[in-house]
């Protein structure tokens, strides 16, 4: 059976910490979401997202990888 070209896409999930000073969790959740990403931290706690992983047949020829 001949092989076939794909792009797949694997997504992952993470997280940051952030400490936040709030009236109420959802206003903590909003502060939060402004605040920039600490990208050291979400590198590390990345685990994959299995369902939501995709692969799509690339049918032209000319987009093969």
């Amino acid at each position: 059976m001949e092989n076939k070209n794909f792009e797949v896409k694997i997504y992952y999930t993470g997280f940051c910490t952030y400490i936040i000073e709030a009236q109420d969790a959802s206003e903590a959740i909003l502060k939060a979401r402004n605040l920039p990403v600490n990208h050291n931290e979400i590198l590390s706690n990345l685990e994959n997202w299995e369902d939501a992983d995709t692969a799509a047949e690339i049918k032209d020829e000319e987009s093969k990888i």
